[in-house]
């Protein structure tokens, strides 16, 4: 699974740093800046130090979209209080989507390894998805939001097309 990847590759590299997770289907919309969630992510750490957990994109999607996405319940403050796989839109009052973009901090690093050794005996859709890492996570540490006005899911080749023409339209107006 995802998450069980991303232990196994922070030990065989000896990762000691914060890691960017990605999903590989995710796009951002171009208003994305990447400098910006790193300063927010740099700023909340050195605030906060061992109690921060990392930094999760999110954007405001429809009641339909909350049954394809994870959803934060997140606090005034922007930390997240829940993480929700695919809710029902009526088990939930939050439409703050979340991609698999994610900034974890190296303090987080060693709870994964117990997040895998606690949900072990589970089948293997509760504990592979990234977002059942956040929910787990965010029990643990403090880990906040980074609003984004949205982005694609690249899962097949009608969202492909619709961000082909999305960009090729950006593009021919810059």
């Amino acid at each position: 699974g995802a998450i069980a990847d991303i232990s196994l590759a922070a030990k065989q590299l000896n990762v000691q740093d914060d890691i960017l997770v990605i999903g590989g289907d995710t796009l951002f919309f171009d208003d994305f800046s990447l400098r910006s969630f790193v300063d927010q992510f740099l700023s909340l750490k050195d605030r906060l130090g061992e109690d921060f957990g990392g930094l999760v994109t999110c954007y405001r999607c429809t009641d339909e979209a909350t049954r394809k996405s994870g959803i934060v319940e997140v606090d005034s403050q922007g930390c997240v209080t829940s993480f929700l796989e695919k809710p029902d839109p009526e088990s939930t009052l939050s439409r703050r989507a979340c991609p698999c973009f994610y900034l974890l901090s190296n303090h987080s690093l060693s709870l994964l390894d117990v997040f895998l050794e606690e949900k072990k005996t589970l089948p293997l859709q509760e504990r592979d998805a990234p977002g059942h890492f956040i929910r787990f996570l965010q029990s643990k540490r403090k880990v906040f939001t980074f609003d984004i006005s949205g982005r694609f899911d690249v899962g097949g080749l009608v969202t492909y097309l619709d961000c082909d023409q999305y960009f090729t339209i950006k593009n021919s107006k810059a």
